[in-house]
């Protein structure tokens, strides 16, 4: 394992505003990190990436840009960070990148998103992550930083291989709040019970930020009762969601900036959405164990809808 960040390569695949932000702060603190690129990739290729962040911003040139996976020399980490929608195969894109010693770190929303990576690839070490932050991509080229900014990194399925504290360590060093976690499927679900609520009804509300959100009360009662059904369905596939996560998350959206989740951005650049691994998937959980969950069936249809007159409209091509 490499041990001085100077010396760690890592390819960053799906340069968006998460890969592209965390990516950056990495290359900040020393590491040599290239990114695959579709729709920015002459800017970025040119001119790099400009980072505005309530941390300090910074200008990111990556150390080599490239179109696809496999142009791109062999990395001690693969960063992953596309979008996680059913039409991207994550094996085909990582085709021909992945070297003996290379170690997958995912970072997406939702759950069940590790299980394809972990078929084609099940003699590497996956790590998965959760983030926690508002970032989006403002222009071609540069990302804007509001909020937040932590990760949680756990092994997949389970365990803690030395690669796991390796990057933890490196991220921490990078300015990022990073942890190691034993359960990385019960993290998933703790921020479910932010996405399902935040993420849906952002856009389903007809576009509205965060702040807009909490600050109606129908809509607070309704994101409360569709955190009540995300625990319910935890529970059922054996993940105890610990008592006060609501209120936590409440607050914690009462005291973060207006901020459009990654959704609303999405659908506002005519993007896919991230309706079956958010919503769809707990769904199917919900079903296959007998869960009632009413109020996420009725934001699930009306999502699913939006998603598919959006694709429609703009015959936009995930990213």
């Amino acid at each position: 394992m490499t041990t001085k960040l100077a010396e760690c390569r890592i390819l960053v695949v799906g340069a968006g505003a998460i890969g592209g932000y965390f990516g950056g702060r990495l290359a900040e603190a020393g590491a040599r990190v290239s990114l695959v690129a579709r729709s920015d990739y002459e800017t970025v290729r040119q001119h790099g990436i400009q980072i505005k962040s309530i941390a300090g911003n910074f200008h990111f040139r990556p150390d080599g840009v490239y179109r696809r996976a496999a142009e791109a020399p062999t990395a001690d980490y693969l960063l992953i960070a596309t979008k996680a929608l059913p039409e991207i195969d994550l094996p085909r894109l990582l085709d021909g990148a992945v070297g003996p010693g290379t170690t997958l770190l995912l970072i997406q929303n939702g759950i069940g998103v590790e299980q394809p990576l972990k078929q084609a690839f099940p003699h590497h070490c996956l790590l998965s992550a959760t983030a926690y932050i508002g970032v989006g991509r403002s222009a071609p080229g540069v990302i804007d930083h509001q909020g937040g900014g932590q990760l949680s990194i756990g092994c997949y399925p389970a365990g803690r291989p030395a690669e796991l504290e390796t990057i933890v360590a490196y991220f921490n060093r990078a300015k990022v709040k990073c942890e190691p976690v034993d359960d990385i499927e019960l993290c998933r679900w703790l921020k479910l019970c932010w996405n399902v609520p935040f993420n849906a009804l952002s856009v389903a509300a007809g576009g509205i930020d965060t702040q807009t959100l909490i600050q109606d009360r129908p809509l607070e009662e309704l994101s409360r009762q569709l955190m009540e059904e995300v625990i319910a369905v935890a529970a059922a596939a054996g993940k105890a969601i610990p008592a006060g996560v609501i209120e936590q998350n409440l607050d914690y959206t009462r005291n973060f900036p207006a901020y459009k989740t990654s959704m609303l951005l999405d659908f506002e650049a005519g993007r896919p959405l991230e309706v079956e691994v958010i919503l769809g998937n707990v769904l199917r959980l919900a079903r296959r164990h007998q869960v009632a969950v009413p109020r996420l069936e009725t934001v699930y249809a009306l999502l699913s809808m939006v998603d598919r007159r959006n694709r429609r409209r703009t015959g936009h091509r995930p990213e």
